[in-house]
């Protein structure tokens, strides 16, 4: 019971560290070019945004 207790205190914390520092996160992971490119592409496979894009590009 212990052990499972520790184990979601850990998972808590670490899930309200992400949450804090998100925007620090992605900044970070964003500057790595090849990241960036498999976000990209990953966003622009949803055709919800892949055509808001486009409409925003050639207005």
């Amino acid at each position: 019971m212990i052990r499972f207790m520790i184990k979601v205190l850990f998972l808590l914390a670490a899930g309200m560290s992400l949450y804090k520092y998100r925007y620090r996160l992605m900044n970070m992971m964003l500057g790595v070019p090849a990241l960036r490119r498999f976000a990209v592409g990953s966003a622009m496979s949803f055709p919800g945004v892949r055509s808001k894009v486009m409409d925003d590009i050639f207005e």
